[in-house]
């Protein structure tokens, strides 16, 4: 029986391949690449998740070359019945060049204001403009939750807002979430529990952001 076997050039080891005898097997063909074929590459270009700690995140990106600055947060957000910035969920990302899809993540922990049902609004915006077709309603009875929150973005020769879908990304956009309470009656608050070992203490939870680029 005849066999075809790799060796590593360090050594360390061997594979080998086998093809069938001539009395019941058939032709095998191995199809190897050439010199000028490449083989495939991890679908991952950049990826980072890191704590709102004011901190500057070494990446693969095209920002503040290869700089991403985040947002510290430090504190609990009360939240009213008008939209405004999530703290902690803005982020400005250029996306390494062949980067075709970018995913956005922000995590952080939602409870109940004063009252028994707290119910929360979010809109994700790329710019100034509103992804629709993305937004969030966050509501539960006693409600303590910890959200997450991903969308992704991807890059094209068109534009199609609604879905978060963009011509091109060359230079710096600003992504983020904005935040409303239902009203008065069903109040929000982000970053903070409602309860903390066996007690009714508020605690503060830091969010996180994260960004992961993909070529696919």
């Amino acid at each position: 029986m005849s066999s075809i076997k790799l060796i590593p050039a360090s050594g360390g080891g061997s594979v080998s391949l086998v093809p069938p005898n001539s009395t019941s097997g058939s032709d095998v063909t191995i199809t190897l690449p050439t010199a000028s074929q490449t083989l495939p590459i991890t679908p991952i270009m950049d990826q980072f998740f890191h704590p709102c700690n004011g901190a500057t995140v070494a990446c693969n990106c095209a920002t503040n070359s290869g700089n991403v600055v985040l947002q510290n947060v430090t504190a609990e957000q009360g939240i009213n019945s008008t939209f405004s910035d999530l703290t902690g969920s803005t982020i400005t990302y250029t996306p390494p060049t062949g980067t075709k899809t970018v995913i956005y993540k922000f995590q952080f922990m939602g409870h109940k204001g004063n009252d028994d049902q707290s119910i929360g609004h979010f809109k994700f915006y790329i710019d100034s403009d509103e992804v629709t077709k993305a937004y969030l309603t966050d509501a539960g009875k006693g409600h303590q939750n910890l959200v997450t929150y991903e969308w992704p973005i991807t890059i094209s020769n068109s534009a199609d807002t609604t879905i978060g879908q963009v011509n091109g990304w060359t230079s710096a956009k600003t992504l983020k979430l904005m935040i409303r309470e239902y009203g008065s009656s069903f109040e929000y608050s982000a970053h903070s529990t409602e309860w903390t070992d066996g007690t009714g203490t508020d605690t503060f939870v830091m969010p996180r952001i994260g960004i992961t680029a993909l070529n696919t």
